[in-house]
């Protein structure tokens, strides 16, 4: 089932890229705000479950990933203080988790059109 486990974790890796912009775009509404406190996204988790995932033993990987999946915005944390990062910072992060989750958007895409195609014989449209 190892097809799952590529599903599983795009699915993951999406839903960090996702999450990444959404904390950008919070952080970018903030940025003008005097004393407010801005936020940042651990993805180390999710990085080592994408690790573990692609390794020999799929069902821990699996695990990984449902692991990751479920701790949702316990991934955030909230930090507050002067070394908040500059507005060109936030932006660029913001748009490079856009282009991440386009890419991945896009390589799901062509794996279902594969699986298509495998199954069907030809490409449909």
């Amino acid at each position: 089932m190892s097809g799952d486990l590529t599903v599983d974790a795009v699915r993951t890796a999406l839903d960090m890229s996702r999450t990444r912009a959404e904390v950008a775009g919070w952080n970018i509404v903030n940025a003008s705000v005097a004393g407010a406190s801005f936020f940042v996204l651990d993805q180390s988790g999710a990085a080592s479950a994408l690790t573990l995932a692609a390794g020999p033993d799929k069902a821990a990987g699996q695990q990984a990933l449902a692991a990751v999946r479920d701790s949702g915005s316990s991934l955030i944390s909230e930090h507050a203080g002067s070394d908040r990062p500059g507005l060109d910072e936030l932006v660029a992060d913001s748009v490079a988790a856009g282009l991440q989750y386009q890419v991945l958007s896009e390589s799901l895409g062509r794996h279902f059109g594969l699986m298509r195609l495998a199954i069907t014989g030809r490409s449909g449209a």
